[in-house]
């Protein structure tokens, strides 16, 4: 919830500069590594956002703090072994350890306590499944015990929780942590790199408006990655786009999530008025193309079960990794770092992404470097998953050029050629007609319209743009209104 919070714009930049540490991305992730770096006395440290900083994903979460996570650690040791497991577990409970001592330190408002969380599940055949859960958090001393039921009207079969996770409202989080580092660092919005490139010792990271950063270091913390190489994000990894919606409700004294696929998120957040938070439909953004479908279905659920109509909706994207670990670390032989990949778990994977980087940079070393590197080592399951996910997106990309997705547009949508291009054509209710390349700059996929929010998506790699063709959401650096060159 936003309501009453002041996000005090910052100015754009507008000239050339050099600095020691350039970081790009305002949300958890980038944040939370010019906090640990600002304190470290690590001189010259420049934050830039294309937007606002805190406005992004990183504030359009659950709110959840926890290292109950589904299934995870389970799967990372069938990935791995039981070591890397606890290690992921461990860097999980010190992102906790980390938000209390920042909100703390700095009297930062956002609503943080602590609460129960529990994992669930509607299937019975998963109870193996969870006894083991169960004996991996016992066997590293965290308490946990076995439930039949919720408190809420909602049926499970069974489930496990523990008693020390935490909720907050991440965006005063966000803007909290911002307003401290005006004072530490230097940070601009408003401001879109477009383009990295090595040059002798130094990154030169041009901008939208041409101008050029010179720094020593690069840290890129955006939720998606703006360049294919070095790194090949967009063939490591798939999107999930989730649906998130709240109403007023009593709080509870939890927070639940689901194992397996649909997953069932619940949350509850207590300010001005009380609210239980809901979240569901989470898929590849590959599938269910009709955001339609996903809204109907998300209210219509939560009026089945809480007797009521949800007060807000929103969608999020989520960058999924073949092995649920995130890359968090070094990707060139020089300095040039990047967070993303946290499964939807950014509250935790973004607060410790921020101290690992901090540490590689200013100490050469960090606990948790060898488990997030992006360049870690390929086993067979994480094969099988990253055929999975690149099939369902070469899939998508050649279904997308040979049909027009026009089966479920209406007449107040369009996609037509123009002077031989492809366009997407969107009316509007005073009946102007909004003309924008129906192509994705990224890597060419082809848009789609999304009724719900009235953007046009990629369902490739989830770049999303306005009607108007104004970037919203990357991968993507440029528009795709018609004037733009790198539409052709």
């Amino acid at each position: 919830m936003r309501e009453g919070v002041e996000n005090k714009a910052l100015p754009c930049l507008d000239k050339n500069i050099t600095c020691d540490i350039l970081i790009i991305g305002g949300g958890v992730a980038g944040l939370s590594t010019a906090y640990f770096l600002s304190q470290e006395n690590s001189k010259n440290i420049v934050l830039i956002d294309k937007d606002v900083c805190g406005s992004g994903a990183s504030s359009k979460n659950t709110g959840k703090l926890t290292y109950m996570q589904g299934l995870v650690y389970h799967k990372i040791a069938q990935n791995y072994t039981v070591n890397e497991a606890k290690k992921y577990l461990q860097s999980q409970i010190e992102a906790i350890s980390i938000a209390k001592e920042i909100t703390t330190k700095h009297h930062i408002d956002c609503n943080l306590e602590k609460t129960t969380a529990c994992i669930f599940s509607l299937d019975a055949n998963d109870k193996d499944k969870f006894i083991r859960e169960r004996k991996f958090y016992e066997e590293n001393h965290l308490e946990c015990s076995s439930i039949s039921k919720l408190d809420i009207n909602f049926p499970i079969k069974f489930g496990i929780k523990t008693e020390d996770s935490y909720r907050f409202n991440p965006y005063k989080f966000l803007v909290g942590l911002k307003n401290y580092l005006t004072s530490q660092i230097k940070i601009y919005e408003k401001t879109r790199c477009i383009e990295t490139k090595r040059e002798g010792n130094y990154y030169l990271s041009k901008l939208e408006n041409g101008k050029v950063i010179k720094s020593n270091f690069l840290v890129v913390a955006t939720q998606y990655p703006f360049f294919v190489m070095p790194y090949f994000t967009p063939f490591k990894t798939t999107v999930e786009k989730s649906f998130i919606v709240c109403g007023e409700h009593e709080i509870k004294d939890f927070q639940a999530i689901s194992e397996g696929k649909p997953t069932f998120s619940f949350n509850f957040y207590n300010d001005k008025k009380k609210y239980l938070v809901y979240s569901r439909r989470s898929h590849s953004t590959t599938n269910n193309l009709d955001t339609r479908d996903d809204y109907r279905e998300i209210t219509s659920e939560y009026q089945k079960y809480f007797s009521q109509s949800p007060t807000y909706y929103f969608q999020n994207h989520d960058l999924m990794t073949y092995d649920y670990l995130p890359f968090i670390g070094k990707i060139d032989k020089n300095n040039m770092y990047v967070l993303t990949g946290f499964n939807k778990w950014g509250n935790t994977n973004g607060l410790i992404g921020g101290k690992v980087i901090s540490d590689l940079i200013t100490k050469g070393k960090s606990p948790y470097e060898k488990i997030f590197c992006p360049q870690r080592s390929i086993s067979f399951l994480k094969i099988k998953n990253l055929m999975v996910y690149n099939f369902q997106t070469a899939y998508r990309y050649l279904l997308n050029k040979v049909s027009s997705n026009q089966s479920y547009y209406d007449k107040n949508v369009q996609i037509t050629n123009i002077k031989g291009k492809k366009c997407g054509i969107y009316i509007d209710e005073k009946g102007q007609k909004h003309i924008v390349s129906n192509i994705c700059p990224h890597l060419k996929c082809n848009l789609v319209f999304n009724y719900v929010d009235k953007t046009w998506d990629c369902p490739c790699h989830a770049s999303r743009f306005d009607i108007d063709g104004n970037i919203i959401n990357g991968p993507s650096v440029y528009t795709i209104k018609l004037n733009n060159d790198n539409n052709d």
